[in-house]
């Protein structure tokens, strides 16, 4: 195994190396060419004979997407790029141009070349990740036309993507019309590449794309065209001339999604000719720069609209993705499985919940208020039991991803986020007091994991790992050029997380001056931090001897002797450097001045404002504050709250579906991976089996109990249910379809206001069933995560007889036979394919008056499945047609509108109006109006 990984990391290694750009001559398919191999793609350039321009452009498959030198063959129907008037830049086509080297350079970061033939002069700037064109010259209208064979062939199935996330396939007939940004993509269904093609300044010129066939029906290309008209007005070429239009092509990996693609291109475009250009970020922490006023903006409303969207259903957001950005296709939402969603790396879910506290304090706005609570109930429900937060919740079975994270602040910023909810900071003001004494019990729970992973030498306390076991608490391994080891950068956040600490217990101080202790004794002397160019151009970092030089700090300190220590990722410990390669010692930050600005000021302030505090009067710290008021009194817990009436749970026409896959993963060696939490529990096999919970009631009343399981065997298992040492009742718990076809079994109790009690105790031979959790809520409860009144309790965190089993793979992507998962409750209802189809809810209303009424559906067709919706027998909206495609089965989606309810018993009917029956329906959800 640690040969394959160490294959791998040379692999890795030498790929991201090679990012400079070679140029070379060649004869390519007769013809004199340059070529030029980019670490994105490969272009043969036509020179000869005045010819100019693309004859090939390959991906990192092989495949030719121009191709100029196939059949038809040299009739009129070559392809090329970019194919301006006159023949201008098209391979096979003399031009009468020529074309040079800019200042012969030949290999670095950029290569440049200059084709003219008098009337134009275009450059062409090849750089790793892109091909930009530059007109210097032009004596009248030019265009820039793509003829080309995506994937390497000519294909029904090619397509190109425009702007709005739309798919198209390319017509004879042509179909682009004007739209900004002037950018589309193109792909194959086969190719694992696609290829972005745009032009800037926006402007009116025409645009134009068709599908070309010759005689015999053959599909030859594609044209798309930025300058020129389509076939019913002859191939005009007009809108574009002088030398302000810019082009870039390049391809990159049909993985992105839709909003990564266009912020790449949008990045591109905003600087065309420079090395290293990223993506244009909307979202970044920048967001929560901004005045007080302006998060009541529409502006601000707007991004929030389009945060929400992207929270999942456990109540995380996604690493890496522009959340100001609308999510235009399926795509564009991360998925489960996928490698970025629910996370607290990379600033993610801290950013958008702190971002969304603000929009919500200044617009009183439910839905920010409701996505920020499922959030943090997101982060309690991930802390594990030690205090400490993984990087990604839940699990996915990854070590790397399950380590307690302080690198680049992860724990930290969560840890930040709650002390704020606890302090009662004015933009969480919002926030009811359960949930603030949770967050309270979280901080204090984390910082006791904190000074519980303080790497202690020789008695002393002295600094943190980036990343600590979740077990062990030790310092672990995470990437394979990140060990365990003592870390600068990550030391110095968690001091200043400390010292942020009212009233620092003497453990908390010694924890904080050891850190500064350590942070001076390893300081690096005598050497600065320098950027330089190499002789290939590329940009480098070394360390250099200057006696004048600031102190420096490592990012990684051998835990034994406090060496600094530099890594490949071949995981081989080095002490010097520059003797690791290139890759990483340009693309990774091994050194920093961290902890500067703490040894200079921030420490010594800290210090003199405990020496005041001791001399200053305990009155004020001990008093306790009354002023502390929940403002959001229609998510306390006296106020209406939204009720979620899961459809199955109705009357209806059709069937329920239970393509049960709670986290999206489906595989047959991991059949129990679609449990909640960390594991299930599987009891001993003999009577009297149990699961034992606590829960912690803050009324006394009915409360609903549900208990989640599995069980494929034939024998039965039933439970009996102990509340406080009384049986209540039996639990049947029958047989379910498959191992991952989790089933719910669900009572009503009496539970008394505090703690209770509840056991669940197995009455045959065979024991329980496979238990997931027991679920308690008040008899007025919501889903999981949007509400105070409801908790899940992890069987495996009760007490109990047998094992706990950890079936947990989270990595992987389901199968067909849970292709419609996402679904809240046991299942969602697919009515019959009829007129007339209908599901029927009853709501008791605690009061009369307008509500807002929210159906979540998941449609996967093309077509409307239009409604109507019958409130207390009484026609509400004769048609509701907002139920349209959500454009793939998992993606669930809400449509909300205004209902008049009666106060007691309520009945919400839909009736389908089309042959098709309705969409398939989830939940509704019902909130009184203010």
């Amino acid at each position: 195994m640690k040969i394959k990984l160490f294959v791998i990391g040379i692999f890795l290694a030498a790929t991201m190396q090679a990012q400079s750009v070679k140029l070379s001559e060649v004869e390519w398919k007769g013809v004199g060419c340059y070529k030029i191999e980019m670490p994105m793609g490969t272009v043969y350039f036509e020179k000869d004979n005045g010819v100019s321009g693309f004859k090939s452009f390959i991906d990192s498959e092989g495949n030719d997407w121009i191709a100029s030198y196939l059949p038809p063959g040299p009739n009129g129907d070559f392809r090329g790029f970019p194919n301006s008037v006159g023949n201008f830049g098209h391979a096979g086509r003399d031009s009468k141009s020529t074309t040079t080297i800019v200042d012969g350079k030949t290999e670095g970061e950029l290569v440049i070349l200059e084709s003219s033939n008098g009337t134009f002069t275009f450059q062409y700037y090849f750089f790793a990740d892109r091909v930009a064109i530059k007109v210097l010259k032009s004596e009248g209208d030019y265009n820039f036309l793509l003829e080309c064979v995506p994937g390497g062939t000519a294909d029904a199935e090619d397509y190109f993507v425009t702007p709005d996330g739309k798919k198209h396939i390319p017509t004879v007939a042509g179909e682009f019309n004007d739209f900004t940004p002037e950018m589309i993509y193109i792909g194959d269904p086969k190719s694992k590449d696609i290829l972005f093609f745009a032009k800037s300044p926006n402007d009116d010129a025409p645009n134009e794309n068709h599908r070309q066939f010759r005689p015999g029906n053959i599909h030859n290309m594609d044209l798309y065209g930025f300058g020129r008209t389509g076939a019913d007005q002859k191939y005009q070429v007009f809108g574009m001339s002088g030398n302000e239009h810019i082009c870039i092509i390049g391809f990159t990996s049909a993985k992105r999604k839709h909003n990564e693609i266009t912020a790449l291109v949008e990045g591109f475009l905003a600087d065309p000719f420079t090395s290293g250009v990223g993506m244009v970020k909307l979202w970044s922490t920048d967001i929560l720069n901004h005045d007080a006023a302006w998060y009541a903006s529409q502006e601000a409303r707007s991004i929030a609209d389009n945060v929400i969207k992207y929270q999942s259903y456990q109540g995380g957001w996604p690493k890496s993705t522009d959340l100001a950005r609308a999510p235009l296709t399926a795509g564009d939402y991360p998925a489960d499985g996928d490698g970025r969603i629910n996370s607290l790396d990379n600033n993610a879910t801290t950013l958008p919940m702190e971002f969304l506290a603000r929009v919500a304090a200044a617009t009183d706005t439910f839905d920010y208020r409701a996505s920020f609570l499922r959030g943090l109930d997101y982060l309690f429900a991930a802390q594990y039991s030690n205090g400490g937060w993984p990087q990604f919740w839940p699990l996915r079975g990854d070590a790397y991803y399950s380590r307690i994270t302080y690198n680049d602040e992860a724990m930290i910023r969560v840890m930040k986020l709650l002390k704020g909810v606890a302090d009662g900071e004015p933009h969480y003001a919002f926030v009811d007091d359960k949930r603030r004494e949770k967050a309270k019990a979280a901080v204090d729970l984390g910082i006791d994991c904190i000074l519980n992973t303080q790497v202690i030498q020789k008695g002393k306390r002295t600094a943190w790992c980036a990343q600590h076991d979740e077990n062990t608490l030790e310092p672990a391994w995470a990437r394979a050029y990140e060990p365990p080891s003592l870390s600068g950068g990550e030391t110095v956040d968690i001091i200043r997380f400390l010292m942020s600490i009212e009233n620092p217990s003497d453990e908390i101080k010694e924890a904080i001056k050891g850190g500064v202790s350590w942070l001076r004794k390893v300081a690096i002397k005598g050497v600065r931090l320098d950027k330089v160019k190499n002789p290939d151009g590329r940009t480098d970092r070394k360390l250099v001897p200057d006696k004048k030089a600031p102190l420096l700090w490592a990012r990684f300190y051998e835990l034994e002797t406090n060496r600094p220590l530099y890594l490949d990722r071949d995981s081989v410990f080095r002490y010097d450097f520059s003797e690791i390669g290139y890759e990483r010692r340009s693309g990774y930050g091994y050194n920093g001045y961290w902890a500067a600005d703490l040894l200079d000021s921030e420490y010594p302030n800290w210090l003199k404002s405990q020496k005041k505090s001791k001399k200053s009067s305990t009155k004020s710290s001990s008093k306790e504050s009354n002023d502390k008021t929940n403002v959001d009194e229609d998510m306390s817990a006296n106020a209406m709250v939204p009720l979620i009436i899961e459809a199955e749970k109705g009357v209806f026409t059709g069937h329920i579906d239970r393509h049960s896959c709670w986290h999206n993963i489906m595989l047959s060696d991991a059949p129990h991976s679609t449990h909640s939490g960390r594991g299930i529990v599987d009891t001993k096999n003999e009577i009297g089996s149990y699961i034992e919970v606590d829960y912690d009631a803050k009324w006394t009343g009915p409360h609903r109990i549900t208990v989640r399981y599995t069980h494929i065997k034939k024998d039965l298992r039933p439970g009996a249910l102990w509340v406080n040492g009384a049986s209540v009742a039996t639990l049947a718990m029958p047989q379910t379809e498959a191992l991952a076809g989790w089933k719910t079994d669900v009572v009503l109790v009496q539970l008394k206001a505090g703690k209770n009690v509840i056991r669940l105790s197995a009455i045959n031979d065979g024991g329980l069933p496979n238990m997931d959790y027991i679920k308690v809520a008040e008899v007025r409860d919501v889903a999981q995560g949007m509400a105070a009144n409801i908790e899940v309790l992890e069987a495996e965190d009760g007490r109990f007889t047998g094992k706990e089993d950890h079936h947990s793979c989270w990595n992987f992507i389901a199968q067909i036979d849970a292709n419609h998962s996402g679904f809240t409750g046991e299942g969602y209802v697919d009515t019959k394919n009829e007129k007339g189809s209908y599901i029927e809810v009853a709501f008791d209303s605690p009061k009369a008056g307008p509500h807002n009424l929210g159906i979540r559906y998941v449609h996967g067709k093309k077509d409307v499945r239009s409604a109507q919706l019958v409130v207390n027998g009484v026609v509400a909206n004769s048609s509701i047609d907002d139920f349209v495609s959500t454009k793939a089965w998992t993606q669930w989606t809400t449509i909300n509108m205004p209902i008049e309810l009666k106060s007691g018993p309520n009945t919400i009917r839909l009736n389908a109006l089309g042959d098709e029956g309705l969409t398939n329906i989830d939940h509704f959800v019902i909130t009184q109006k203010e």
